[in-house]
């Protein structure tokens, strides 16, 4: 694996749990007490990072630092992503069964 291909993995990573967790880039800047442009910069493979950096990007999207370098397959993410929807509207319809069943006994 190149050099590039390793910035790669990890800017698809930086991104795909930022968005996981519902953060801005912003708000990940923030978090991470890192300026806005250099989360942009990582996530697009422009700018590298420091050990310290490192740091504070895992603590911020509480993640271990060796799952930064995780390389997913597209099937892979593509099922994480149908199983959260999947979850999600179970537990939509989950909700709403109980709630019309306990309009019944009020």
């Amino acid at each position: 694996m190149t050099e590039y291909e390793i910035r790669d993995v990890f800017s698809r990573n930086v991104r795909a749990l930022r968005e996981k967790k519902g953060l801005s880039q912003m708000a990940l800047a923030e978090k991470s007490s890192l300026a806005t442009n250099f989360i942009n910069d990582i996530e697009n493979g422009k700018k590298w990072f420091s050990p310290a950096t490192l740091a504070k990007l895992c603590t911020a999207l509480n993640v271990k630092p060796y799952k930064m370098f995780l390389e997913f397959s597209p099937d892979e993410a593509q099922h994480n992503e149908l199983m959260s929807q999947f979850c999600a509207e179970l537990s939509d319809e989950l909700i709403s069964t109980i709630r019309t069943v306990s309009t019944r006994y009020d």
